[in-house]
């Protein structure tokens, strides 16, 4: 069975560095507010800027583009998690230990922790764990269990799922919300945003209705419009909108928009964006892993001992540390996760051919080739 052409979707990497660069203004603005009263726009009292919403529907976007065409392949579902786990956990742990490590050496920033705390973190079973941006891989991961479950089951999985959702947003509207955290993570509607996400990309891939630039360009306007309309509620407090569940859930539908428009734009016409923003979203996992740690050496260095705000001002020392943050990396992209994703996947091949080796004639026309 040949595989389906996948076109590569330049402006969706864009929206990853878009994403990022959210997440970091939002963290870093929380810090800067918590410890030094300093801020943009109010954001450091907003708790959500969006970025992570947008970088859920963004997975869920590009898991289903990518392995719509394996679902009901034999073999498909245990290499697709193999693929998931070794992309993610191993460097989860470093990003972690390297955290740890600030934070032992710089108590400023945290209490001490018990190694109990410090192994449910590892393994993604806190819901406070010690690199914060990791509560979100707990959302992810679940949602690779049920995709993985769509690629082996495709029938039972179509169901499971349907039922799942149909749970969320049924407890998502009685104001149902459990405080086992177990139930409370896996009843979250952030698990819904990552679905919303592939849902889009089965739609884009599937639907009859041709689509075209100006469809594209429109769903993205309504996307813009929407997160301008939510960041400007946030500091402005036009409407009442409940931050736990219902703002993450409107910052999903909008990054909904965007991904549908940009896309569409993609899959119509080739696309070309600059390169220091394609490699910025090629980079956007290692960033969003590491930025917290790069965060609190940044403001240990810049703030506390340097008084860089003193000379410079916070505008520029917050601009100082968000472009310093992004340079780190994009250097851990390129020094660390690169390079360990290269020598797993070696491991894992090698592995796999020790388990299935060639047959003899095939081996000899390789060897002949």
């Amino acid at each position: 069975m040949t595989k389906p052409k996948t076109q590569q979707l330049h402006l969706i990497q864009l929206l990853r560095a878009v994403a990022i660069l959210f997440v970091m203004l939002g963290h870093l603005n929380g810090l800067l507010y918590k410890r030094y009263a300093q801020d943009w726009f109010g954001m450091g009292e907003w708790g959500r800027t969006g970025g992570v919403d947008m970088f859920f529907v963004i997975s869920g976007f590009m898991i289903a583009y990518l392995y719509k065409h394996k679902i009901g392949e034999s073999g498909q579902a245990g290499i697709f998690l193999q693929k998931r786990i070794t992309r993610i956990i191993p460097y989860y742990w470093l990003t972690t230990f390297g955290v740890l490590s600030i934070l032992l050496i710089f108590p400023y920033f945290g209490e001490q922790f018990s190694l109990t705390y410090v192994i449910q973190s590892m393994f993604l079973l806190s819901d406070d764990p010690i690199l914060t941006v990791a509560w979100s891989l707990t959302h992810i991961f679940f949602f690779y269990f049920m995709f993985t479950l769509l690629l082996f089951k495709p029938t039972f999985g179509r169901l499971t799922i349907a039922a799942y959702l149909t749970c969320i947003v049924t407890f998502y509207f009685i104001d149902f919300y459990p405080e086992n955290m177990l139930a409370a993570t896996l009843l979250n509607v952030s698990n819904l945003t990552i679905w919303l996400g592939a849902f889009v990309a089965f739609v884009l891939t599937t639907s009859r209705v041709k689509i075209n630039t100006i469809i594209g360009g429109t769903l993205t306007a309504i996307g813009i419009a929407a997160f301008l309309f939510i960041w400007s509620n946030n500091t402005y407090q036009f409407i009442t909108i409940e931050q736990g569940t219902i703002r993450p859930l409107l910052y999903g539908i909008s990054s909904c928009f965007l991904v549908a428009g940009l896309a569409s734009i993609d899959l119509y016409q080739k696309t070309k964006i600059n390169k220091l923003l394609h490699h910025i979203g090629k980079a956007s996992f290692s960033i969003f892993m590491t930025h917290s740690l790069f965060l609190m050496l940044s403001i240990v260095i810049f703030i506390e001992n340097l008084k860089l705000q003193q000379l410079l001002g916070w505008d520029i020392t917050m601009l100082t540390i968000i472009l310093l943050t992004t340079i780190g990396g994009l250097l851990a992209y390129q020094f660390v996760e690169k390079p360990l994703n290269k020598r797993l996947n070696t491991l894992l091949n090698r592995r796999k051919t020790n388990q299935y080796p060639l047959p003899a004639n095939k081996l000899l026309i390789k060897v002949r080739r």
